[in-house]
């Protein structure tokens, strides 16, 4: 009997003994995970930087700057970028970019380029602009809006920021990508060119995602100094935002979505496509009735 109380109490001292040098090593956990978090953060910046460098060039490869209606080479590489910007480096960088569209020309280039190269690239480096701006992480925007709002350095700049997101969600996504419509092209009643006649709003989708477009225009247009909201660039003149431009967008959504949709399903079997457009129909009139108090 005590042969195996001794055995068992050897035992537990070496438990205890293993448990504590477990326990004496995660004491160096909480450091060790601090200084694998800063290599971390250091890689993560690393990487942050290299997605801005790569996808700068990007946007400023020919190539992608051949087409600029619409500027769809440009896209992807803008989205990363807009997407690893920090609020002040995007004040920056459209600040830098604004000041070279509005006093280099032609003759300051070396090599030398004729006039017609010279505007592609200017139009082309204002569609980025527009582009960098429409992909802002709401965020980033809101971010730039404290900063700058209150007495900040940089109101103009921010201020031509919101007038370009408001043309990339506008007339970029919403009336162009989702609505198959020229926002360059109006006719005398005010309505615009039909530039892709199979674009239709005949799914619930295709009006939410009209429906969020539209409302970062509206974000916008709510700003307490959204009369202010405007940029200005030598050769395209002064563009100021339109206040109401929201509510249009809401009234012409909801009239596309009375018009486009189709409360229908994609299933073989008779009963679940039967079902599934039950379903779509309810959705789209509560996106109805949603859209007609924003149209108000």
């Amino acid at each position: 009997m005590k042969k195996l109380q001794l055995i068992l109490i050897v035992s537990l001292l070496c438990s205890c003994g293993q448990i504590q040098r477990v326990l004496d090593g995660t004491e160096k956990l909480p450091q060790d995970i601090k200084n694998m978090s800063g290599s971390l953060g250091k890689t993560d910046e690393a990487l942050r930087k290299k997605t801005l460098a790569d996808s700068l060039v990007m946007m400023e490869t020919p190539r992608n700057r051949a087409n600029l209606v619409p500027p769809s080479g440009m896209m992807v590489p803008a989205e990363a970028f807009a997407s690893a910007l920090k609020a002040d480096e995007a004040v920056l960088f459209v600040k830098n970019y604004l000041l070279k569209l509005n006093k280099q020309q032609a003759a300051d280039m070396y090599p030398a380029v004729d006039e017609e190269a010279f505007q592609h690239e200017r139009l082309a480096d204002y569609y980025m602009l527009i582009l960098v701006s429409g992909f802002l992480p709401d965020q980033t925007v809101k971010e730039i809006i404290q900063n700058e709002a209150n007495q900040g350095a940089y109101q103009e700049i921010m201020f031509a920021i919101l007038k370009m997101r408001v043309d990339f969600n506008s007339d970029l996504m919403l009336l162009r990508s989702v609505l198959g419509l020229d926002s360059d092209s109006v006719d005398s009643e005010g309505n615009y060119k039909v530039s892709d006649a199979d674009a239709k709003l005949n799914t619930t989708k295709k009006i939410q995602k009209a429906m969020e477009y539209n409302q970062k225009v509206q974000d916008i247009c709510d700003l307490d100094f959204a009369d202010k909201v405007m940029v200005k660039v030598e050769g395209f003149g002064e563009q100021k935002l339109d206040v109401e431009k929201a509510k249009k967008n809401w009234q012409l959504i909801l009239k596309r979505a009375e018009s486009d949709f189709a409360a229908q399903s994609l299933m073989r079997d008779a009963k679940k496509n039967e079902e599934q457009a039950k379903i779509a129909a309810e959705q789209y009139e509560k996106l109805l009735a949603e859209l007609k108090q924003k149209a108000q």
